[in-house]
């Protein structure tokens, strides 16, 4: 299986690549600075731009069988980087013919267990992550849109821990989840790339 990784040097990102790496697959990774790479071996194909470019976003899925996505946002100011990354994932996948997509978002598009409504519109939602929760949530109406089997893959918050076994719910967060560690999203997220499990779903991961 070929695979194209999108936020590769990320925290979740390194994580899908060396379980990718581990089971022998080829993964074609897409990155602003290669020397953020932690792994290097012959299977990586290197890409060097940027997900705001569609055409290299096209030309680094090319040959390859599905698409794991753990886009970050590093500057709140620049919200957009998320939603348009992922608007080109998509047109690029669609002009290719490629149909899975995992990608990663956060459980502030999850639903209220109470109430029903995304997590995001709680008066006790963390005003902090409100930009990033804003931006999951223009990737799932973009996923929505498309014609992909998508899975959006949605954790609490999230740290540096050996990876455990996580909960999953769909559409919610597993009951009393409150965090999860990247090791443990990213092996879930490769896990997902050969499944049809949780097509066209959100779900919510913890521990």
């Amino acid at each position: 299986m070929k695979i194209a990784l999108f936020g590769a040097t990320g925290r979740t990102g390194q994580h899908i690549l060396q379980a990718a790496l581990a089971d022998g697959h080829q993964v074609h990774v897409l990155v602003r600075s290669p020397s953020k790479l932690t792994l290097s071996s012959q299977a990586v194909v290197v890409f060097v731009g940027d997900a705001l470019d569609v055409e290299i976003v096209k030309y680094t899925m090319r040959e390859c069988d599905v698409v794991a996505s753990a886009l970050g946002l590093t500057d709140p100011f620049q919200p957009e980087v998320l939603s348009q990354g992922t608007a080109n994932i998509i047109t690029a996948m669609e002009s290719l013919g490629l149909q899975r997509l995992v990608a990663v978002a956060g459980a502030g598009i999850l639903r209220d267990r109470k109430t029903g409504r995304p997590r995001l519109e709680s008066p006790t939602f963390n005003p902090a992550y409100l930009p990033y929760a804003r931006e999951h949530l223009r990737m799932l109406e973009l996923l929505t849109h498309s014609h992909l089997d998508w899975t959006l893959v949605c954790p609490p918050a999230m740290r540096e821990a050996p990876a455990v076994p996580l909960r999953v719910a769909v559409n919610v967060l597993p009951e009393g989840g409150r965090s999860a560690s990247y090791a443990a999203v990213g092996a879930f997220v490769y896990r997902l790339l050969s499944s049809s499990d949780y097509i066209h779903q959100c779900v919510g991961v913890a521990e």
